[in-house]
Parts: C-alpha cells; structure tokens; sequence
C-alpha cells in the first residue's frame, strides 16, 4: 500500500491567531510549486483539501505581553542561562517574529546559540547569528546584508532552495524510511526585509529517527539571480530540560476516533502528537480537526505550527501540532476539539464571527484532560 501524505489538510488551523503579524511561508511553495498559501488577503477562505501533505503553517497573534520564563520550571538551569547572558552579539532576529517562543528565548538569553558563520556571493552576504533547538523544532535565524542599502528586496522573496543536512548526510536521512514523508523546511518571514526565520521538525513520532542533541547544520541556500548556492554549516546543541507526558487517551464520536499519544512542553515549545483514524471500509473523509489548549487556569495557548502524515491511504492521519509555551508547567491541561464552520451554500467560505474570524463547533465528546503532575 503506497503511503500518502495530506497536502494542506490541516490548513484549517490557519488565520486563527493572525493579527498584525507576518505570514509564515513554506518554502515548499517555492521550491517545488507544490502549493500556495496567501492568507493575509483571503481571511474568509476556506481551505481546499489536497491529497499529499499535512502542514499547519501559521504564525501566533501579536502579544502585548511576553512569556516570563521562570528558573523553577526545570527546564533550564540558572548557571546555564546567566552564562549565556554573557555572550556578546545576541542579535534580536527573534524579536521581530510573531512566535511567542522565539521571543521568550532571546529575551531571557536561555536558549540561543550564537555564531558568526556567514557567506558572501554577488554583493549579498547571508549569515547566521542564532540556532535554537529545543527537541522539538529547529528554528535557524537568517540574516541579510547586501552591499547596496536600497535593494528593496525581501530574503523570503529572494529564497528559491534550501537544502539542509546533519552531520553531512542529508535530511532525509531522518525522515521515516521508505515513505514520501519528507522533512520540508519552511520560512517565518518577519516585519524586517533582511530577517528571516527558517524552520524545520524530525519525524520521530511518525516513524523516523530523532535528531541527536548535538549536530553540525549544513545550509545550503539559492537566492534569486545567484548561480552559486550559500553553503554554511552551524553547529546546533539541545537546550533545555523537556518534560513529556505519554498520555495514551482514546475519544470516539460518530466515526472517528482520535487518539493522543503525547504530550511535550520544551522552554519554547508545546507539542501534541494526535492519532486521528476513520473506518478503512468505509468511505468516510479524514475529518479537518483542530486543538485548542488550556491550562488549568483556562489560558489559550496560541499555535505555532505543526505537521502530519498519513500512513494508510486516507484512514489515518499522525500529527504534531506545536502550540506556545507553558510559563510553568500546569497540573493539567485541556484540549478541546473543533472544527472551523462553513457556509452551507459554499464550503469553500468560513462562517465569521463578530470580529471577522472563523466560527469554531466544538465537539465536545472528543475533549480531554490531561494530568501532568
């Protein structure tokens, strides 16, 4: 049975928390035309179902207030993140992104890796000042200088290619062997022209192996109008205490059952790992389900991105959604199910709500609590 993966399936979760942040693209569009996504300027459009990848590609509403991380969560020790303090050049690329995360970890100086790597071709200089690797997610901050101050051009614009590799052997080394799902990294782009962020997840709850904790990143990224590719190589270390709950939770209404098989909460990160299944005899379509997070004081946790896969022609769908961090990690969580409501005469338009978002139905048999201490 030749295994499939959705294209978009989970698009649904997108626009949700868009404010005034930017967009995240993935680079797949631009590299292998597989898909486009322009949400800024169809807020009331629905997704349309694709039978090849699940991706969830979204960046988190602008907050008014950052995440405090505190040292008596476990996740990081206080000799740890006073020494990082100390390094010079902590450049604030992760600042200017929409993801609550990235913004915790440059400005409590916890988990950013500098360096001085960079490359020169045609004029443009592309270097890398920060990597953050959490277990989760690798997150690499890509800047630009160029030697003309009124380019105008954008580093996601001009991005064309990016080839990763780990410890020299390609990416897909990591992905799960003998399927079509791939490792794709995809672009945060941000507020500023010259700063983006790229990135990328392992596979290891669908069947591939884990990155290591420690590994040299190779880069190697095509710009527009520039024959040569940027070849840099950074080297990338896990930070951080991660704290997991196999929760092993099965719900079942109508026909689908849903499964969660974990949950992660990383300084910068909280992930579920969901098992969504529907009758292999039955001609019933893999449901477009979303998450929302609670903790048990009932705050929200804003997503950030995820990715699926679906092993069994269209009857299962294995994913990981990533959601914002905790600030300490809760006694409990809740995560309530839903789907985004469509016009009964066009399927293809969201149903809105007062402030011009999509209307969410809750299914409340799917809802569970988790205990986590």
């Amino acid at each position: 049975m030749n295994s499939r993966r959705l294209e978009d399936d989970g698009m649904s979760h997108l626009e949700q928390m868009i404010r005034d942040t930017p967009v995240e693209v993935d680079l797949v569009e631009k590299t292998f035309h597989r898909y486009i996504v322009n949400l800024g300027t169809n807020k009331n459009k629905a997704p349309k179902r694709r039978p090849i990848t699940y991706k969830i590609l979204v960046t988190a509403a602008s907050a008014a207030v950052i995440i405090a991380l505190v040292m008596g969560t476990g996740f990081v020790s206080p000799a740890m993140a006073q020494a990082m303090k100390q390094i010079p050049g902590m450049a604030a690329v992760f600042q200017i992104a929409g993801d609550l995360g990235l913004k915790t970890a440059d400005e409590k100086a916890l988990l950013i890796q500098t360096s001085n790597h960079k490359i020169t071709h045609s004029g443009i200089t592309l270097k890398v000042p920060v990597v953050v690797y959490d277990g989760t997610r690798v997150s690499v901050g890509l800047e630009s200088e160029t030697e003309s101050a009124n380019t105008g051009q954008n580093i996601n614009d001009l991005i064309r290619d990016i080839q990763l590799s780990i410890n020299g052997k390609p990416i897909s080394v990591f992905a799960p062997a003998n399927t079509d799902n791939f490792i794709d990294p995809y672009m945060v782009p941000s507020k500023d022209s010259s700063h983006t962020i790229i990135q990328f997840s392992d596979r290891s709850n669908q069947g591939g192996p884990k990155f290591p904790d420690r590994f040299d990143l190779g880069l190697k990224i095509t710009l527009d109008g520039i024959r040569e590719p940027f070849a840099i190589e950074v080297p990338v270390t896990k930070t951080g205490k991660n704290v997991v709950i196999n929760a092993d939770i099965h719900k079942k209404f109508n026909r689908i059952q849903l499964e969660l098989e974990k949950v992660e909460f990383t300084p910068i990160t909280t992930v579920i790992t969901t098992r969504i299944q529907v009758p292999e005899s039955s001609q019933s379509r893999m449901p477009d389900l979303n998450y929302d997070i609670l903790d048990e004081h009932g705050n929200s946790l804003q997503l950030v991105s995820g990715n699926g896969w679906n092993p069994t022609n269209g009857h299962t769908l294995i994913a990981d959604t990533r959601f914002e961090p905790v600030t300490a990690i809760p006694k409990s969580i809740t995560i309530k199910v839903f789907k985004y409501m469509t016009k009964a005469d066009d399927p293809s338009q969201f149903e809105l709500d007062a402030d011009g978002y999509p209307k969410k139905e809750y299914i409340p048999e799917l809802e569970m609590k988790v205990p986590v201490h």
